[in-house]
């Protein structure tokens, strides 16, 4: 592991258990484990390197979703989160129609589109209607596929770096997420910084909702951790690594035995100011438990009461839209 501490993320190399893996060393697996461990309860986010995910996929997701994003307005709100398939969380979601802390006076910069394979099988036909949004929904499912199987392996190592007595129990409560997971796909428009509002930020302060996430990132910066002692470090892009992070109910699930830290994008260009800010893109793959999952702390204190999965999901997205 490339060590930073807690004042910057620790790189972690994945090869150990990297997809092309299927009967990893018992050694080189627990040095795995100690080092993801290590990360999820000093800071709560990991660069892995070395996931066996294809490269290829992530660009072809990125290049999709570009050409999605850069159609005109008129044509991408036909897609609209909420009005495509009612009662759903699919869907593409408008400039500063988001605010992830909703304490700031104003909404995100940023736009985006909601991938669910279960519900982008019932939207096909819409969806086809227009070519680049067809093309994007065919790279999301391909990463959204492999990303999932990075997923469960990372919860696999979790679990075993909380010593619970069956590896695959995090794993086995997100067994419909192949079906049912969200791969979010972010647009961050090159803007003038005169656009910009008083306090207005790319993405607001938040932690995510689930258990675990996977974010891939563009070349450009702007990410920022907060860590245990409040202060905001910057998670720059590292080439063909994953930031994986916990979730809030994760911590909740782990009576706060892994941290579920604060993140933001700032709008600046890799922690530089300047008069324009150059467009940057991400994917993050939020992993969450089966809705009927009911979430109990896995130590037995009864930290915090149990909470159904789909339960704690829906209250959070209310304080979001």
């Amino acid at each position: 592991m490339e060590s930073r501490g807690i004042d910057s993320v620790p790189v972690v190399d994945f090869s150990a258990y990297s997809l092309d893996k299927k009967d990893p060393d018992p050694e080189q697996l627990q040095t795995l484990v100690d080092e993801i461990h290590n990360a999820f309860t000093t800071i709560g986010f990991v660069y892995l390197k070395n996931t066996g995910c294809p490269q290829h996929v992530v660009k072809n997701a990125f290049s999709k979703s570009l050409a999605f994003f850069h159609l005109e307005k008129d044509t991408k709100i036909k897609f609209r989160r909420g009005d495509i398939l009612p009662k759903s969380n699919f869907g593409y979601i408008e400039m500063e129609q988001e605010g992830l802390n909703p304490d700031r006076p104003y909404k995100d910069l940023k736009e985006a589109f909601n991938f669910v394979p279960f519900e982008a099988e019932e939207t096909a036909s819409e969806m086809k209607q227009t070519q680049e949004a067809s093309e994007m929904m065919d790279a999301l499912k391909v990463l959204h596929a492999n990303g999932t199987e990075v997923m469960q392996r990372v919860m696999e190592i979790m679990a075993r770096g909380l010593k619970l007595k069956d590896p695959k129990f995090l794993s086995k409560k997100h067994q419909f997420f192949h079906k049912t997971g969200a791969l979010r796909s972010l647009h961050y428009p090159a803007l003038n910084t005169g656009m910009i509002k008083t306090e207005q930020l790319r993405c607001g302060e938040h932690s995510d909702y689930g258990s675990i996430t996977l974010l891939f990132q563009d070349n450009k910066g702007g990410l920022e951790v907060r860590n245990v002692h409040d202060q905001w470090i910057k998670a720059r892009p590292i080439e063909g690594t994953i930031l994986v992070n916990i979730g809030d109910l994760m911590q909740r699930w782990t009576s706060d035995r892994l941290i579920a830290s604060k993140h933001r994008v700032m709008p600046q260009n890799d922690g530089e100011e300047c008069d324009k800010l150059a467009g940057r893109q991400s994917m993050a793959l939020f992993g969450h438990p089966d809705d009927d999952e009911i979430i109990e702390c896995l130590d037995g204190s009864n930290k915090y009461p149990p909470i159904g999965s789909l339960e704690y999901l829906n209250m959070r997205f209310s304080l979001t839209y």
